[in-house]
């Protein structure tokens, strides 16, 4: 991984707004165990050129990609928090026990080609996506479509749907850690890295998995 220097303009607007969390949603069942297999983290472009057809049944919005062709060679993901938009609303499936996040080595985000989006990189075909630390700083914007900034705390994006996109594959040594629900599917995820004799951290943040109470209405 690259040197994270205290001078890089994106590294000091991260410590200033107290960002800690570069955060990668996947599936417990449907991906982790084929990221571990693969050791790599694919992008959507990675996965149609390994699996083919089959590559459908490991996108979470497979559609996405017909409107957003831009996104097929990057990794989507968040700051502080994850994409509750996604994983909750949108999610068919237990979110609470089937999904799981990767904490990404900050470092990608300071990398050139990483890119900024203050709502869903997919908004208006990536119109809003840019790069640098004015990118980064506009996802922390007073205001962002419907949403502002108070109640959100200094860390969190102002949209609950702002992105991340980091060009190219991520290797498992990109991975810091995996934060998961609960002590039982620390255990899952524990067993099935074991099986491929990966050895990556595992925390449990039973917060990093329930709705946001400034997202709530009243």
């Amino acid at each position: 991984m690259m040197r994270f220097f205290s001078h890089n303009p994106i590294a000091q607007e991260l410590r200033r707004r107290g960002v800690s969390l570069l955060l990668h949603s996947t599936h417990l069942y449907k991906n982790f165990p084929r990221i571990i297999a693969d050791g790599t983290l694919h992008t959507a472009r990675g996965l149609k050129d390994t699996y083919g057809q089959e590559a459908s049944r490991y996108l979470h919005d497979p559609y996405r990609y017909e409107r957003f062709t831009v996104g097929l060679d990057y990794i989507n993901a968040s700051l502080t928090l994850p994409n509750v938009e996604l994983l909750y609303r949108r999610s068919k499936s237990d979110w609470s026990s089937d999904w799981i996040h990767l904490a990404l080595d900050l470092s990608y985000l300071s990398r050139e080609e990483t890119l900024f989006c203050p709502v869903s990189a997919a908004a208006e075909m990536g119109k809003q996506l840019k790069g640098g630390v004015e990118g980064l700083r506009a996802m922390f914007a007073e205001k962002v479509e419907l949403h502002s900034r108070d109640p959100v705390p200094h860390n969190v994006p102002t949209h609950p749907q702002a992105e991340v996109l980091i060009r190219g594959a991520i290797p498992l040594s990109g991975i810091r850690k995996i934060i998961v629900p609960t002590a039982n599917v620390a255990g899952e995820v524990k067993r099935l890295c074991e099986a491929r004799s990966v050895t990556i951290k595992i925390e449990t943040l039973p917060q990093l998995f329930i709705w946001p109470k400034w997202l709530m209405k009243a």
